[in-house]
């Protein structure tokens, strides 16, 4: 049968207050109160965030987020933060040889030949079934896959038009509903066995989850290098601030290791997929 997802008007006003909050919070963004330009079609998103309290207007001159805002952003990425670590993994898997990509990502130096590599017809992209098998909604998971791939809200002119009213809502409904599904992978062996779509599923993501692990245990290699560079960054951005009055940036703690260890059973979901993100 096939499956009928849909964006709801106010999915759409959630994430994208969501992303708005960040754009004003963790990326400085100055969202006068006279809106201009581009900013007049944030209209319908700061309605919906001022009318739920995630934004307020600060010296009648900009909008910045409520600490309530803080907290919806801080839950927000949190859940982003799980999606990147956790399930963008499965976002391309050689099913007939059954291995994933990124067992073979510390390989590569160049992010264009890993980007390549990521390109071969062979990959198939399971983040939809993975999403489904673990009973999580899709409709999330797409659009956080097209916010680290860059297709939503993105730097270029004109970002704000596509919050709401553009066609990439249109783009995550077709992703979802044309996405492979766990009922899809089943298949015949040469010996004449029938393996189920859910076997299939259940191979792939605990593969995926000790792959995963394995990363980890590499990028804390790095850890500590890349906290120094941000802390040397976030100085420079206090020091450049022109009034002092910038909030912090909702900054969101690491993916304890335990978590890793828990997606090893292929059910297992972070407590934060589980919490209520929008109040």
């Amino acid at each position: 049968m096939p499956r009928t997802y849909t964006v709801s008007e106010e999915q759409k006003r959630q994430f994208a207050a969501a992303y708005l909050l960040d754009k004003i919070v963790n990326e400085r963004v100055v969202v006068p109160v006279y809106l201009q330009d581009h900013d007049k079609d944030l209209e319908p998103v700061l309605e919906y965030a001022m009318m739920n309290d995630y934004v307020e207007i600060h010296n009648n001159e900009r909008y910045k987020a409520s600490a309530k805002g803080r907290e919806i952003l801080k839950r927000f990425l949190a859940r982003y933060q799980d999606f990147l670590k956790s399930f963008d993994i499965f976002c391309a898997v050689d099913l007939g040889e059954g291995v994933l990509a990124f067992e073979e990502y510390f390989n590569f130096d160049d992010d264009r030949e890993w980007g390549r590599f990521l390109a071969d017809e062979r990959w198939e992209d399971l983040r939809v079934a993975v999403a489904e098998f673990k009973k999580l909604n899709p409709v999330e998971i797409v659009f956080m896959s097209f916010l680290s791939e860059g297709r939503f809200g993105n730097a270029q002119e004109g970002w704000q038009f596509d919050l709401l009213l553009g066609s990439v809502w249109d783009d995550i409904r077709n992703v979802c509903n044309t996405s492979l599904a766990v009922d899809d992978l089943g298949y015949t062996s040469e010996d004449g066995e029938v393996v189920n779509g859910e076997d299939v599923i259940t191979d792939v993501v605990t593969q995926g989850a000790e792959i995963n692990i394995e990363l980890w245990r590499k990028e804390q290699e790095l850890a500590a290098q890349r906290r120094a560079a941000q802390e040397q960054e976030h100085e420079r951005a206090r020091d450049d601030d022109d009034d002092g009055e910038w909030e912090e940036e909702v900054v969101v703690e690491e993916v304890y290791p335990e978590v890793y260890y828990g997606y090893r059973d292929a059910l297992f979901v972070s407590a934060v997929w589980t919490a209520i993100v929008f109040f």
